[in-house]
């Protein structure tokens, strides 16, 4: 089953676009980001997979990926990335 996940890193970890590089070699997975140092993530893999293998890819820097609930959950974000989270696909 899909889940919506937040991947918050610092810049210990990389910087946007190498993080954005690291992404695109997994499959599987839907991203998008709107903020800096945080992308919004769809998979079917737990946060532990997607943790392993970012720290895999970078191989030390600090992130936290947390799934993102279907309740419980708040913000103000543009509508394309509410559709994201809460449909588990791109429009």
């Amino acid at each position: 089953m899909k889940k919506a996940y937040l991947l918050a890193f610092s810049s210990t970890l990389g910087t946007q676009d190498e993080v954005k590089a690291c992404l695109n070699t997994f499959s599987g997975i839907i991203w998008k980001y709107d903020m800096p140092n945080s992308f919004y993530i769809i998979s079917e893999e737990s946060a532990n997979e997607i943790s392993k293998r970012i720290r895999n890819h970078f191989g030390s820097g600090r992130y936290i990926v947390t799934e993102i609930p279907d309740s419980n959950k708040q913000g103000w974000l543009p509508a394309e990335t509410w559709d994201l989270i809460n449909n588990k696909k791109l429009k």
